[in-house]
């Protein structure tokens, strides 16, 4: 039974189709002409579009390990026994995350998701930005908290800020007096 890789560039491909249908109805959206605003409804998702197109370009013409070059041959390395050379190849594996399974991994992320739409409006957004970046950090494996919870709260208030003041949208303020 012959399996469907998706490789690199075929998901790339994918992605920059998407993209362009995605940014072609971003410019399709209607000025808003009533009242004159700063910020156009489309701005965002025709920026979004592009920033997808061009990252799909770059994901085409990444270089994967297939097209490096192979390194030179060393001299040859002393056998590891079978059980150490398991013990190695999973240190040698990037963690990211709790867990060993991508989907659970996945699962969980998209649960955060699903709580941090949940605590918006009673939390706020501020409050329940800055729990869903900082819970993040730690759970992605980031072990300083308290850096955890500084990037979470200024990240939180940044764009709190930006968006209230700068783009003069009505964000939950929750049990926060601003």
């Amino acid at each position: 039974m012959h399996h469907f890789r998706f490789t690199q560039r075929k998901l790339a491909v994918v992605l920059g189709i998407l993209a362009v249908a995605y940014t072609v109805q971003a410019y399709r959206i209607p000025e808003f002409t009533a009242v004159e605003t700063p910020v156009q409804p489309g701005a965002l998702p025709r920026v979004l579009g592009v920033v997808l197109l061009a990252l799909s370009v770059a994901l085409f013409f990444q270089k994967t390990k297939q097209d490096q070059a192979p390194e030179p041959t060393k001299a040859p390395e002393p056998r590891i026994e079978p059980q150490t050379a398991a013990a190695v190849a999973e240190k040698a594996r990037p963690i990211i995350g709790r867990f060993s399974d991508t989907r659970l991994e996945l699962a969980v992320l998209l649960g955060a998701i699903a709580l941090y739409a949940v605590l918006f409006v009673p939390l706020g957004f501020v409050l329940s930005t800055a729990l869903f970046v900082s819970g993040t950090a730690w759970h992605l494996g980031y072990r300083k908290h308290w850096v955890n919870a500084l990037v979470g709260v200024g990240v939180a208030l940044v764009l709190y800020l930006a968006m209230s003041e700068g783009l003069d949208v009505a964000l939950p303020t929750g049990p926060l007096p601003f």
